[in-house]
């Protein structure tokens, strides 16, 4: 990881926390903070996409 992914991980801890722990709805992009996230959670696999700036982030999770 580069300097650069961990700043954008760092912006999206927090609402990833919250993903994790069941919460998937109505979280603002930390990014433009104008559109609010579309989040798709299967299993141990995340998908948050912003439909406002376009920002997306996929991770896994165990």
């Amino acid at each position: 990881m580069n300097d650069q992914d961990y700043e954008y991980f760092d912006l999206l801890q927090d609402i990833l926390e919250e993903v994790i722990n069941g919460r998937t709805d109505h979280h603002k992009c930390p990014f433009c903070r104008k559109g609010e996230l579309e989040v798709t959670v299967d299993e141990a696999y995340v998908h948050m996409e912003c439909p406002h700036c376009g920002k997306t982030f996929d991770g896994q999770y165990g």
